[in-house]
């Protein structure tokens, strides 16, 4: 029960253990994984602005094993760079708002894992990844600064991800993410008249498209 005792872990204490060996998930532990993914769906998206995007389990699943492996790869120096293709593979279903906002119960611990990683071995080929799944999953990324254009159509139609999306970008204070003409009109909106006390650096970003 590798998986499911990982996103228990995860969910109620903020604490994970991980094997110290690269494995693959038993046919019984995505079963119950899955039962946990679903009581936490049912528990967030109390807290989501507006309605919530449904549940799709497949994406959940796939993003509590890809982070369940990117910790391996973080605390396991062992592992090959080689291994990160085959062990660390890209969702391939569509990535709808029901996708991204499911993938997002897990891939919101992305950010912290990125920082961690980044401190530890800044060449890494992992963090190379971490930028590559973030530009993938720009909602679970708001902390993270992007260097590329990245599809946001998904998210921008979904009023509950759009706005859960500001308001993390605003959290996060990431002005790269700012910077992408997609989101600049909908963090300024949700600033308000405020922006100047509440993130004093945004009027960077105005003065830069005034200009």
């Amino acid at each position: 029960m590798e998986l499911t005792e990982f996103i228990s872990g995860l969910i109620n204490e903020g604490n994970v253990t991980v094997a110290a060996d690269l494995l693959s998930f038993e046919e019984a532990d995505l079963r119950t994984a899955a039962i946990h993914l679903q009581q936490y769906y049912e528990d967030d998206c109390r807290e989501m602005p507006y309605t919530a995007p449904a549940l799709d389990m497949e994406a959940a699943r796939w993003a509590a094993g890809y982070l369940y492996t990117t910790v391996q790869f973080i605390l396991l120096r062992n592992l090959d760079a080689s291994l990160l293709e085959t062990h660390l593979p890209a969702y391939k279903g569509e990535r709808t708002a029901a996708a991204i906002y499911s993938a997002d119960l897990t891939l919101r611990y992305l950010p912290d894992l990125f920082l961690l990683a980044k401190g530890l071995s800044p060449e890494d080929p992992l963090i190379a990844r971490f930028y590559q799944t973030a530009h993938q999953w720009p909602f679970s990324a708001a902390a993270i600064p992007l260097t590329e254009q990245v599809d946001l159509s998904a998210i921008n139609e979904h009023p509950s991800l759009r706005q859960a999306y500001t308001d993390r970008i605003i959290q996060a204070r990431n002005l790269s993410q700012c910077r992408l003409p997609e989101n600049l009109p909908f963090v300024q909106a949700a600033l308000g008249t405020h922006a100047a006390i509440l993130w004093p650096q945004f009027d960077t970003v105005i003065n830069e498209f005034i200009l």
